[in-house]
């Protein structure tokens, strides 16, 4: 990678914000905000206190139906006032997980949700993030053991599972203990954590903020590259370009693009502003002239070329959710940008295909047999989108921010606390803005 390579980023007005910065700044291993979003997120656990109250109150475990819990165990149910004592519970699971007095260990109740965010100490000696699940389930069945004075008679039995549900009869825990990322066993396959929000998650987390959304999607997917080894070798400055493009608005070019092609809201405007672009800079010149006037492109840079397409590519997105003011039509503009992109010039579409597969495979389980459930479902590591790491997902976060309530499965919907959780997650709140300082400033 070329260590001299730099570039500026771009706020969602167009205003700058670190300008000439090295494109290894924005490295996730490298970048100091980058580092403290993932961290945060790896840290917590999430605990349901009114799942958890009404759970032990009737006696029904369990969870690993869609609607309630399948099991009803009569003559164990347990009445505790769980949400009344939250702050209670919480003082008391704090001093259970905490390694030392003092340490970052921090809970919090959020509504009716605990938020148990592990010590350091705990996150780094751990083998995988299970913890966040097990330890927090754990520290709150002792906490209502001691602050009920429970009994091995009393029902403490039905604790565990009112909290874990079946697990480990089942792949994870079904009750009332979750977190962001999904539980290890249910991920598919190895590496794909940080892909397990779903873009509704997202986009609660940025508090429907579509250049945030972008930011907080891209650093989640590309981190996931580099944990998986994607991004090794040559593939490390094809991500940071990538990231920086279309997540980051590198150069201001995926603002300028909406901006220029905004009058006329076409698909195609987009395509030949990008290709304009990139051949004035250099990054891609005629190779051909067929004689019917058609011009075959070749790629000086290919990493380069292919970050050009994929902040056009989240221009086209975001373009066509705004116009239309619903998600529902963006993976249909994701897959015709592609398939036009090659048709006009000759050049691998972004990711070398794989987002038009992505976009195509999403377009049918959103228009198809799935078409009740939406994008704002769809995960990172989900089969749809699993295919490109980092350009598929981001352009489905930031469009989601657009959607005016057209979706049957809504953000408020599938991940209402989320939006609440942003109170304790200073890190989210302008995560460009924080990314770009801290490039800026590296540490």
């Amino acid at each position: 990678m070329n260590n001299g390579e730099t570039l500026s980023i771009y706020d969602d007005r167009g205003e700058i914000l670190a300008k000439d910065i090295s494109l290894d700044a924005i490295n996730p291993y490298k970048n100091r905000a980058i580092r403290e979003i993932l961290f945060r997120i790896k840290r917590m656990g999430l605990v349901n206190l009114n799942k958890l109250e009404n759970s032990l109150k009737t006696g029904e475990v369990g969870g690993t139906i869609g609607i309630g819990s399948e099991c009803k165990i009569l003559g164990r149910e347990l009445d505790l006032p769980i949400i009344e004592r939250a702050d209670e519970i919480a003082e008391e699971v704090k001093k259970l997980i905490e390694v030392a007095p003092g340490d970052d260990t921090q809970v919090d109740v959020v509504d009716k949700l605990l938020v148990v965010q592990l010590p350091s100490s705990c996150v780094n000696l751990a083998t995988d993030y299970s913890q966040v699940y097990l330890l927090s389930a754990t520290a709150v069945a002792y906490a209502l053991i001691n602050i009920f004075d429970l009994g091995l008679f009393d029902g403490t039995d039905m604790i565990k599972s009112a909290l874990l549900g079946r697990y480990p009869q089942t792949t994870s825990p079904t009750g009332a203990v979750s977190a962001l990322l999904s539980f290890p066993t249910t991920l598919e396959g190895t590496g794909n954590a940080y892909r397990s929000l779903s873009v509704n998650d997202v986009v609660a987390l940025t508090n429907n903020r579509t250049f945030d959304a972008a930011a907080l999607g891209s650093v989640l997917e590309h981190a996931a590259s580099f944990e998986c080894g994607g991004a090794l070798g040559p593939y490390k400055r094809f991500h940071l370009l990538g990231f920086a493009y279309q997540g980051l608005n590198a150069n201001n070019m995926t603002y300028e693009l909406i901006r220029d092609t905004g009058k006329s809201g076409k698909l195609v405007d987009i395509i030949d502003e990008v290709i304009k672009r990139a051949f004035e800079d250099g990054v891609i010149y005629v190779k051909k002239t067929l004689p019917s006037g058609f011009k075959i492109f070749s790629a000086n840079d290919v990493p380069l070329w292919n970050a050009y397409a994929a902040s056009g590519q989240m221009a086209a997105a975001i373009q066509n959710a705004g116009v239309s003011r619903a998600i529902q039509g963006v993976p249909s503009a994701m897959l015709f940008y592609n398939d036009l992109l090659i048709l006009r010039t000759g050049l691998p579409s972004v990711d070398f295909g794989r987002a038009h597969g992505a976009s195509n495979n999403t377009e049918w389980l959103t228009h198809s047999i799935y078409g009740g459930g939406g994008p704002g479902l769809f995960k990172g590591e989900y089969l749809a989108l699993k295919g490109s790491v980092g350009f598929v997902f981001p352009c489905l976060c930031a469009s989601m921010c657009l959607d005016a309530g057209t979706q049957t499965f809504s953000p408020k919907m599938t991940s209402e606390y989320l939006f609440k959780l942003r109170t304790i997650m200073p890190e989210l709140e302008k995560p460009v803005e924080k990314i770009a300082e801290a490039a800026d400033n590296p540490t």
